[in-house]
Parts: C-alpha cells; structure tokens; sequence
C-alpha cells in the first residue's frame, strides 16, 4: 500500500471539516495495517498508543463480559478515526476490541505526537472539535434510539445504514449491537418477512 496516498485520506478526512489545516506541521511516521476478516486492531485489555484511521472496509467495537457474552457497541465504516479514547488519554488498556469485519486497510501514528504538532494550527483543531461533535452526536442518537424506537425500528435503521452487512454479520452481533437477543432478532426477520409476502 502507498504510505502517501493513505496519508493524504487522514488528510482529507480533517479537511472535510475544516479547511485551511497546515499539513506541514506534521511528521508522524505512520504504519500501514491490511486487515483480514477478522482481524483486531486493538484488543481488549490492551494498551495502545497509537490512533487508527480506517482507509477502507468496516470494523466493529465489540466487548466481551467476564462470563463470555460478547457485546457489538459500535459498527464504523471508512473513512473513519478508530480508536480507545481510554486507552490514548489514561493510558489504560482499552475497554473493547476493534475486528475487521471484512477485509480492510488502515494506518495508525503516535496520536499524541500527532496531535502535540497538530494542535498548533487553530484550523485542525476545529476541526477536531467538529469530528468529536459528530461522535457525540451519533453517540446521542443511538441512545435515543435504544429507548425511544421499538427493536424493530431499531432493526431496520441498521439495515438502513449497514446494509451492506444484514446478510453478513452474524446474527449475534447484529442482536447485540441493536440491543436485544438473537431470538427476538429471528422472530423481527421472521415477521418483516411475513408482511413482505
């Protein structure tokens, strides 16, 4: 993969929001990952300086309980900063995992080298701001959804807005990350398919 092409999508990415960022204030040394299904970023537990940014393809945040039940929390696709804000900003080992769920790339960087140059410059850091805003927005909203929408609803805004992995993602995870079992899952796709016919 070419390192500079990667880096120009980091940029680009910032620049949607806000424009005028001095690039040249940056020297980070970035890694390139090609991420197979399946594959982890970042597990949980683990400590991890460095911040990733997805080039392409979609990951999923997942967690697992002490007793082994495994939990979807968040479902991003590229282009997308992905990361612990824990595990960056406390320096503690990272609350969930982050798994490809098809194949992806991604490159990751020191991100408080990263932001220490990145900082100087008013136009990144509003940006940043604005990318954060969007996380908090999105965060908002889910919640909303997760007591205002009945599971229904919240089954069809997923196939709304990952539809490309209704088919895919295993029932599990689907069930998990909209808040409700597998089995209340099959019946929602039993009966949207009933009303279909």
């Amino acid at each position: 993969m070419d390192k500079q092409y990667l880096t120009q999508q980091l940029r680009h990415f910032f620049d949607q929001y806000q424009a005028g960022i001095d690039w040249r204030l940056c020297n980070t040394e970035i890694q390139v990952h090609t991420l197979a299904k399946g594959d982890c970023l970042l597990q949980q537990g683990e400590s991890c300086a460095r911040m990733f940014f997805l080039c392409s393809g979609l990951v999923r945040y997942y967690s697992v309980s002490q007793n082994g039940k495994e939990y979807t929390q968040t479902i991003a696709k590229a282009p997308k900063l992905v990361g612990s804000t824990r595990a960056l900003g406390l320096t503690q080992p990272a609350l969930f995992s982050i798994e490809a769920v098809c194949p992806s790339v991604a490159i990751s960087f020191l991100w408080q080298n990263f932001y220490q140059q990145m900082s100087q410059d008013l136009a990144f850091t509003q940006a940043y701001a604005k990318f954060l805003e969007g996380i908090f927005i999105a965060k908002e909203q889910k919640e909303y959804a997760m007591v205002k929408h009945s599971a229904t609803q919240r089954y069809l805004d997923f196939c709304r807005d990952f539809s490309e992995l209704k088919d895919v993602l295993p029932q599990q995870q689907i069930a998990s990350y909209i808040g409700i079992t597998p089995i209340a899952l099959s019946r929602i796709r039993a009966q949207l398919k009933s009303n279909a016919c």
